[in-house]
């Protein structure tokens, strides 16, 4: 048989073209190939030559055994260092935040993990979440799609109502289907007021004529613009001052995300991080990832989506149990 047809019978079986199976096999990148399996051979030839010649089959099975015994017996005690990279990666934490929670780590006794925690723990400042206030407040929240910010509002709002204030609802997301539907529903059950704010003039004229002790604005989760309603927090007052605004992200996000979630909403004028979905993930790093990049405090904890229970001000004894320290701490 030819070699033309010899290629034609190949081709009717191979499921791809040819060249798939020649690459790799052919010039530079064959001799290379060539040569590591050629080291190899010899490597393994060396080896059953000095097991054939110092010892036989059986003792060196003895000995591997009694190598694994002691291993187990007595493990290579780990660096600090090490361990701080364990802790530090088991959680999530990386990027900058990972660099200075392993500098603090050099400069104390924290070498266990609890200390380790306690480090990132205090990483960040914190500015808990108060249920009730004197003053009337004005809080938006603002993130991407499906952090979990109507979720949110809806247990600021239950809270305060248990507290004993007045609440109004106030919807400026108009891209996400039922966004509406879904806050004023919320705002029935708890008795609260509701709006809907399709531009920055009515957000402006709806938080300024409402007075109820908390009004609280849900936002669309997409890159903020000039024309966008939320696009009027910035010059938003309370009778306490600026408004509050916190930047909501997962508790998953990455650093690098971290980061560019705080570039694309700091024209929003966040004043504070909350971290949701705390449940959703045994890495948590997002506790650290968004205060650490916006420089701001973390003011809300979310750690699941019932309405108002999965949730918690962000003072130290509940950050570091999120972060999987449970016991009290002074």
């Amino acid at each position: 048989m030819n070699t033309a047809s010899k290629t034609e019978r190949s081709r009717d079986v191979l499921p791809f073209a040819a060249e798939v199976y020649s690459r790799g096999e052919t010039g530079r990148e064959s001799r290379e190939v060539d040569a590591l399996r050629a080291e190899l051979r010899n490597e393994v030839r060396a080896l059953r030559s000095l097991i054939t010649r110092g010892q036989s089959p059986e003792l060196a099975r003895e000995l591997a055994a009694i190598r694994m015994t002691l291993d187990g017996i007595a493990p290579a005690p780990k660096k600090r260092g090490d361990r701080v990279a364990t802790v530090l990666r088991t959680l999530g934490v990386e990027g900058g935040a990972a660099t200075r929670v392993a500098t603090l780590a050099k400069q104390s006794d924290a070498i266990d993990a609890a200390g380790v925690l306690r480090l990132v723990a205090n990483l960040v400042p914190l500015e808990p979440w108060v249920d009730a206030a004197a003053n009337r407040r004005v809080v938006a929240l603002v993130g991407l799609s499906g952090v979990g910010k109507t979720t949110t509002a809806a247990k600021l709002a239950a809270r305060a109502r248990m507290a004993g204030q007045s609440v109004a609802l106030v919807s400026s997301d108009g891209f996400r289907v039922g966004a509406f539907d879904q806050l004023e529903r919320y705002a029935e059950l708890i008795d609260a007021s509701f709006h809907v704010a399709r531009s920055s003039a009515e957000l402006t004229a709806v938080v300024s004529a409402e007075t109820a002790d908390l009004v609280i604005v849900d936002t669309a989760g997409r890159t903020p613009t000039a024309t966008a309603p939320e696009a009027a927090l910035p010059s938003l007052r309370d009778d306490g001052g600026a408004i509050t605004t916190l930047l909501c992200m997962t508790a998953a996000t990455r650093a690098t995300d971290a980061a560019r979630i705080v570039s694309t909403f700091a024209p929003l004028g966040p004043t504070g991080i909350c971290v949701t979905k705390i449940d959703e993930t045994t890495a948590p790093g997002g506790l650290v990832h968004g205060a650490w990049a916006a420089k701001l405090p973390l003011s809300v904890l979310c750690n699941g989506p019932r309405v108002p229970e999965d949730f918690a001000p962000a003072d130290l004894r509940n950050v570091l149990a999120a972060l999987g320290v449970l016991e009290e701490t002074t």
